[in-house]
């Protein structure tokens, strides 16, 4: 009887060993990317993104990289970028009051109001991505004042430029969801292809 004890318990820790270590040599398993996926070392993503707020709202690099040091995310600090625009102060101003306040109360004592926020959202808006398609801010900006959404104004702005119509008609053309991107375009008799071409150029941009 003892035999068989001793038997069972050399058999159970043999074999929590064997368990234990081919966990632990799972674990060890360098991850492996997915097929056609590219595995990009943090601090490059990091440098990307902070280099993608710098040229959004023309703060220096250095200037974010501090911020991003002292603990503060990215979309907080697009957010404090924003409300720099919207109330003249510098980023570092934004983030110290940040510090002890929620962002509404932020706004509350730099004295940003719900228009002021829209009005330099769609400034800014207006020069990044009309720098950036080769456009003049005027083709982007009245468009925004009147609340069209983002997206739908850089489709209007793109399909006009390829078909010689005007982004004000087609964004009145544009009535989701009969009268979709896909059906404006066709429309325009803008190719399936040149829609695809537009929709990259604007994705790689946000």
């Amino acid at each position: 009887m003892f035999k068989k004890k001793l038997a069972f318990c050399t058999l159970a820790v043999c074999t929590a060993i064997t368990f234990s270590v081919a966990n632990q040599t799972a674990e060890a398993r360098p991850v492996r990317p997915a097929p056609g996926q590219v595995l990009v070392p943090p601090q490059v993503r990091e440098t990307a993104e902070l280099q993608q707020i710098s040229k959004r709202f023309e703060i220096g690099e250095a200037v974010l990289q501090a911020e991003f040091d002292r603990g503060w995310g990215f979309k907080e600090l697009r957010h404090a970028a924003l409300l720099s625009l919207a109330s003249g102060k510098n980023l570092s101003e934004i983030l110290r009051l940040k510090e002890n306040n929620s962002w509404p109360r932020v706004e509350y004592l730099t004295g940003i109001t719900p228009n002021d926020l829209k009005a330099a959202r769609d400034r800014n808006d207006a020069r990044y991505f009309a720098g950036a398609l080769g456009l003049k801010e005027r083709d982007i900006l009245p468009y925004l004042r009147q609340n069209y959404a983002l997206n739908d104004v850089l489709h209007a702005v793109l399909l006009a430029q390829a078909s010689g119509s005007t982004a004000e008609s087609i964004l009145a053309e544009h009535r989701p969801p009969a009268h979709d991107w896909g059906y404006v375009a066709y429309e325009l008799d803008v190719s399936r292809e040149k829609l695809d071409a537009i929709r990259e150029k604007i994705a790689a941009l946000k």
